[in-house]
């Protein structure tokens, strides 16, 4: 039961803040996601890359996404 209760009210949390999100931003608020995602990605992938320099992996020197 306090579980349930728990849920329902973290899911009412979300839609609310959804709900000002897409109130706030309007039109906009999909090219907001889209920016937010790029960023993550971007960061992540600069991440991934220090990390295998860390460990040891030589890269071979041909990027395919540039």
């Amino acid at each position: 039961m306090k579980d349930g209760l728990m849920l329902l009210i973290a899911g009412l949390l979300c839609a609310g803040g959804a709900a000002l999100f897409f109130r706030f931003f309007g039109n906009e608020a999909f090219n907001v996601i889209i920016l937010v995602t790029l960023a993550s990605a971007l960061v992540d992938n600069a991440r991934l890359r220090r990390r295998l320099r860390e460990m040891g992996a030589k890269p071979d020197g041909k990027r395919t996404w540039l």
